[in-house]
């Protein structure tokens, strides 16, 4: 492929990332909603939406058959992104938390009377704050917090009424620990103790001592995700896979450490656990191969209790569930690949879904929107991989193609509502994304297939992945295998490197988003509250020091032929700013055509409109250039 002139390159360059620049702002301009949830007066929902460009809180009613529906916005840091937001069950009371420019370091606050009334909670911006739950009654809640040590998460308890910022301290150790409930009789608070990503212990906390004793004992790693009391405070649902290798629904004995399997889903994973306000009813979603179904059992049900299904109005993916404060009405996000997200509502009793929230698609059709399909192929060593491909919609030959590759490495691609996907295919591009052994979603041996010494197997997958996808004589001529970008974000962003330096020939251009460039002084200089996590999925960088080098891509970066676009935030506590710098300064010597695009007031990703504007026009008008692709 004969390269154009610098000159010639750079002019390109400018005009595509001119056109792309006005074509994408219609597209990250598709807003999404998340986190729906009914206000105390059952009349409402809270959720939130990034109407102004970065998530807030927003209302609207909660009746279905309303005409003419208002959204109103609540929250008062319209600058600064809202992480999280519950609403009370009794009062008007809705408590929400903020961090600054992307630093993950959220405070709580709360507003009342419909965000008439505004109150802080914390008020420390140098620490993490994560809400756990109020207290039954309603006058308390509780949190975890790093105040003490950086590298640690401590219970605390903040009475409402307080005039003061300062939490009681209830429950402190040399982990993370996380409460989740106050007890019926609000004696005691469940909390979780997490150790590794797979691993957790429940615990309860008998306030008047603040004695905590374990509930109970296992072998081996485990889950204990979502856990709730049951109305009469005798056991805890969760979803949990001690000692099984998929998420089962189950119940554990406060007193007898007694645990039994209450629904499981066979090969599919159980998610997103909540208990009706009356304790009668379990609603729980099922990820079946990334989409989801919705089931509802009775709480009473024995193990074999068949639970009612949610009928979804597409093949979609259900990314939260609420109930109403009087347990008759179920809300949830519902999204899939041509659907963006909106908020549903399900009456029970009239067996009635309907959507609640219409959010514009920018003025864009539709019916233009492209779905996935899944595919699976077999890796290098036999091993089943899931993966999902989107091709464009006109029949024209030689498609450039886009390998996503998501982070984590604990997490899935799933066929949620992507408006950078589907510009994508808009441009032109086909997009092949595979979820690479170490994702969730496939059972517990299938998450571990990649810790630490394993880590290179998972770049072997995405070879795989362009072996297998040649060889489909559906595609033969369709896809332009001389024109393969890679682009991938945080470990997704590792992927990246990692695919470009260790099969250099295979790859055109890539575009690496707040990724690791260099395990060992990533690991030594992330949040420390995250270290000790992330040593258990990658390896320690003393102990294994000498195979973090190896595989690391500033190592390796005298193999990386590809041009290279790289995206950051100055403030992003997980993967720090060095990591892209070091990337970045490396291939320069090297004479790599590489460029950083650095934003001051982001932090582990691109979470304003504008940013993702900006830094996605840029990067997509870098690689049409490398691919010597037209831009439309």
């Amino acid at each position: 492929m004969q390269r154009p002139n610098s000159k010639q390159s750079s002019q390109r360059f400018a005009a595509s990332r001119s056109r792309i620049s006005h074509d994408l702002k219609r597209y990250l301009n598709i807003r999404s909603v998340s986190s729906p949830k009914f206000a105390s007066d059952g009349k409402h929902l809270i959720f939130l939406a990034n109407m102004t460009g970065v998530p807030q809180i927003w209302m609207t009613e909660a009746e279905p058959d309303v005409l003419n529906r208002s959204m109103e916005l609540l929250s008062v840091d319209s600058e600064e992104r809202v992480g999280f937001v519950e609403c009370a069950l009794s009062k008007d009371l809705i408590v929400y938390g903020v961090d600054t420019g992307g630093n993950e370091r959220y405070q709580i606050n709360v507003i009342e009377n419909k965000g008439k009334h505004f109150k802080r909670i914390t008020n420390n911006p140098k620490v993490i704050h994560e809400f756990g739950s109020f207290s039954r009654d309603e006058h308390k809640l509780s949190y975890s917090s790093n105040f003490r040590d950086q590298t640690f998460f401590d219970v605390y308890i903040q009475d409402l009424e307080s005039d003061t910022n300062a939490g009681e301290l209830v429950y402190q150790s040399n982990e993370t620990n996380v409460p989740i409930e106050w007890s019926p009789d609000q004696a005691s608070l469940l909390f979780r103790t997490i150790y590794a990503p797979f691993n957790h212990d429940l615990f309860l906390l008998e306030l008047s001592s603040l004695k905590a004793r374990r509930i109970l004992e296992h072998k081996g790693d485990a889950v204990f995700d979502y856990a709730t009391f049951s109305k009469d405070g005798r056991f805890v649902f969760c979803i949990s896979n001690v000692e099984r290798e998929f998420s089962e629904l189950v119940k554990i004995g406060v007193n007898d450490e007694r645990l039994d399997s209450i629904h499981s889903e066979g090969a599919s994973e159980i998610e997103l656990l909540r208990q009706s306000p009356d304790g009668k009813l379990l609603a729980f979603a099922v990820n079946s191969g990334g989409f989801s179904k919705i089931r509802i059992l009775k709480s009473d049900s024995a193990a074999d209790g068949e639970p009612k299904e949610v009928k979804l109005p597409i093949d979609s993916v259900v990314l939260d569930l609420a109930w109403s404060v009087d347990s008759s009405k179920l809300t949830f996000t519902l999204t899939s690949s041509i659907l963006n997200t909106n908020v549903w509502i399900y009456d029970i009793e009239k067996d009635l879904l309907a959507q609640i929230t219409k959010i514009s698609t920018s003025g864009i059709d539709e019916s233009s929107f492209l779905p996935s399909q899944i595919w699976k192929y077999k890796s290098f060593d036999g091993l089943e991989i899931s993966s999902f491909l989107f091709l464009p919609k006109d029949q024209r030959e030689n498609y450039p193609l886009l390998v996503l590759l998501h982070g984590g490495p604990e997490s899935q691609f799933r066929p949620t509502f992507n408006p950078l996907i589907q510009y994508f295919l808009h441009l032109g591009f086909a997009v092949g994304v595979p979820n690479f052994r170490g994702s969730t979603g496939y059972g517990r041996t299938f998450t571990h297939l990649d810790d630490v010494r394993n880590r290179m197997n998972t770049v072997k997958d995405v070879e795989s992945f362009i072996v297998n996808l040649r060889g489909r004589s559906d595609l033969q001529g369709k896809i332009d295998f001389g024109k393969i970008a890679a682009w991938g974000g945080s470990y997704g962003g590792f992927m990246v490197l990692a695919c470009l330096y260790a099969n250099p020939d295979l790859w055109a251009a890539g575009v690496d988003i707040v990724g690791i460039a260099n395990f060992v002084t990533f690991l030594r200089n992330t949040g420390p509250w995250r270290r000790k996590l992330r040593i258990a999925e990658y390896g320690d960088p003393d102990k294994d020091n000498e195979f973090l080098s190896s595989i690391s891509p500033v190592t390796n970066a005298e193999k990386i032929r590809a041009p290279l676009f790289v995206i950051h935030g100055a403030n992003d506590p997980r993967v720090p700013l060095e990591e892209a710098e070091q990337i970045t300064s490396t291939l320069e010597r090297l004479g790599r055509r590489v460029h950083l695009m650095k934003f001051d007031a982001e932090g582990h990703g691109l979470h304003k409109i504008k940013d993702r504007i900006e830094g996605y026009s840029q990067a997509l008008a870098f690689l049409l250039d490398c691919l010597e692709v037209p831009a439309l």
